[in-house]
């Protein structure tokens, strides 16, 4: 378990240096791709929450300590964003403070990748499988998130070097949420399905606060056809998970 768990949060924490790869590429194209990819993403998050993880913690029953779990990862996520927020509209448009909005913007994504480690481990604990479709739930997701982070430290002054390894070291705190989580799951006993309960929760969120406002940015049918197949074969991926299983 713990060789599938660590390597996966390794792949995520890769993710964090995509931003690079999109310095050259023209704005218009990497909208329409990141728009394509954002509903693939919905579709996996949805997937997993209604296909893998739903159905792992309700084997007996819905609780209602499995209720406020979920209610606590949407809440938690809405919280987290809140204050993401609020020191963007206070710092960000002063140029002398611009930079302490990065480091600030960094924090957050400290504290997100945190909880993502701690989730995954959850999961892994929970089903191999359960962990490998949660993974590319996070990977999926992560990948438009990180290149706004990259593009917030770029805007916030940072060069590109250092945006990349700051990136990238903020994405290592996955591991700490993944360590501690395994050390104290063994003395809090029935953890893990808390923990399923809490990433469906901030799953339903980040899908439903997050990326569905961003597909209806902009109407066409065309657009509105190429969205619903992208999020269909995200549902479709972690479909094809319970044949593994």
């Amino acid at each position: 378990m713990y060789f599938e768990l660590f390597g996966s949060l390794f792949l995520i924490s890769l993710v964090s240096i995509l931003g690079i790869l999109t310095v050259k590429v023209k704005n218009t194209t990497l909208d329409k791709w990141v728009e394509l990819l954002v509903a693939f993403a919905i579709g996996a998050l949805i997937g997993d929450v209604f296909i893998h993880l739903l159905p792992e913690v309700s084997k007996e029953g819905i609780t209602p300590e499995i209720s406020f779990s979920i209610l606590a990862g949407i809440v938690v996520f809405f919280l987290l964003e809140k204050v993401i927020h609020w020191h963007h509209c206070h710092h960000v448009n002063h140029g002398k403070t611009c930079h302490r909005f990065t480091y600030m913007s960094l924090m957050g994504d400290m504290f997100h990748n945190f909880i993502d480690g701690v989730i995954l481990a959850g999961a892994f604990m929970a089903n191999p499988v359960i962990g490998f479709s949660t993974t590319i739930a996070v990977v999926l997701h992560e990948i438009p998130q990180e290149m706004g982070d990259y593009a917030v430290l770029i805007k916030g002054g940072f060069s590109k070097q250092k945006a990349l390894a700051y990136n990238f070291l903020s994405s290592l705190t996955s591991f700490a949420g993944a360590i501690l989580t395994i050390i104290f799951s063994s003395i809090l006993v029935g953890i893990t399905p808390l923990l399923i309960a809490f990433a469906a929760g901030s799953f339903l969120y980040i899908a439903g606060t997050d990326l569905f406002p961003e597909l209806h940015k902009e109407f066409s049918v065309k657009k509105a056809i190429m969205q619903l197949i992208f999020i269909l074969l995200g549902i479709a991926v972690m479909s094809s998970l319970l044949i593994i299983g």
